[in-house]
């Protein structure tokens, strides 16, 4: 009797189902497990760090090894101990423009884009023949949204280094932001050709290439991937590609991928699951993902909700109703997890 039941439960309701698993779908990644990246990059940071303080320690009197260490500093946003080293930098040779060309990067990544474009615009002044700076002045402008002097200053550094790969790179960037996908398909081939090792290039295609459902992008993105072996980000435009044009293998595979890059994936975990339940129709599976992605995340709603959904399929009534609880107890009166236990009232006759 059971089993019967069972069978006509999912059968009547799948169709329902599979909308509303649609509405808590697969996740991009936009959002990274910030506690594992801490923690996984810590102790990187401070042996690039001890290393960079002896590099300092060893010449305290030239230019290099300060710059070396205020781009550590900017990068990893401490904006006051980068000032100081480019202070320092400074007072050894204030004509240096590479010194000014750090003062920039540090700006900006401290968010300050005017003074970040001060400081690149004086580096260009003590070295007007060099194109890189004409470059990053591009970038700042992109940043700012002014695609005028973007493309102003991208012809500036081209006319004096027509081979310079980051141009045409931040060129695509612009001509995408401005919504004209082909030029910035061509800006990026070509930053390709001038430098075919161009990480984010390759990438770029890869995603622009995927939207339009091409399988170029699974070269691009392959392409990517070998290039900074330690890094899931191409892998998962790669999966989800896979995952949304028909191959939920490949998609399966790809997710694995990654984890054992980082197997504490915790979105790699739930797209799993999603394939599993959505495409695969493999609940036990699908569960499995979501638990783990749940180990990873105790307050992940939308992983409860698909493991929620995932048993309601199984039929076992009892056991989404648990897991749908919990998914109000973290988003109140969510209207697809109440719908889920309205489903779940109807089946047995409350």
């Amino acid at each position: 009797m059971y089993f019967s039941y069972k069978q006509n439960f999912v059968s009547l309701i799948i169709l329902v189902l599979l909308t509303a698993v649609i509405t808590s779908s697969c996740h991009r990644q936009e959002h990274s497990n910030n506690e594992n990246t801490a923690t996984v990059t810590s102790d990187s940071v401070s042996d690039e760090l001890t290393l960079l303080n002896a590099r300092v320690a060893q010449a305290p009197g030239t230019v290099a090894p300060y710059l070396e260490r205020a781009g550590y500093f900017a990068r990893n946003n401490m904006p006051n101990e980068a000032l100081q080293d480019l202070n320092s930098a400074l007072t050894i040779n204030e004509k240096d423009p590479e010194i000014y060309s750090t003062l920039s990067d540090a700006y900006m990544y401290d968010g300050k884009m005017q003074r970040s474009l001060d400081a690149i615009k004086k580096a260009r002044e003590l070295s007007p023949d060099v194109g890189a700076y004409d470059v990053k002045m591009a970038r700042i402008y992109l940043t700012m949204s002014d695609y005028k002097q973007t493309f102003n200053a991208l012809r500036d550094g081209l006319r004096k280094d027509p081979n310079n790969a980051e141009a045409f790179f931040i060129s695509g960037l612009a001509n995408e932001e401005m919504g004209d996908t082909l030029k910035a398909i061509d800006n990026y081939q070509m930053a390709i050709a001038k430098k075919q090792d161009h990480y984010e290039a390759l990438k770029q295609l890869g995603i622009l290439f995927s939207l339009q459902r091409n399988r170029l992008a699974i070269d691009y993105l392959r392409n990517a991937a070998s290039l900074r072996p330690d890094s899931p980000d191409p892998l998962y435009i790669l999966a989800m590609h896979y995952q949304e044009n028909g191959d939920p293998d490949k998609a399966l595979g790809t997710y694995g991928e990654i984890l054992l890059i980082d197997p504490s994936n915790k979105l790699a975990h739930y797209n799993k699951g999603y394939v599993f339940l959505v495409y695969k129709t493999d609940y036990l599976q699908a569960i499995e993902s979501f638990s783990k992605a749940i180990e990873l995340d105790s307050d992940y709603a939308d992983a409860y909700y698909n493991r929620a959904l995932s048993y309601e399929l199984l039929g076992d009534r009892k056991a989404a109703r648990t897991e749908y609880e919990k998914v109000l107890r973290l988003q109140v009166n969510d209207e697809k997890t109440i719908r889920g236990l309205n489903r779940l009232d109807a089946s047995e006759g409350k």
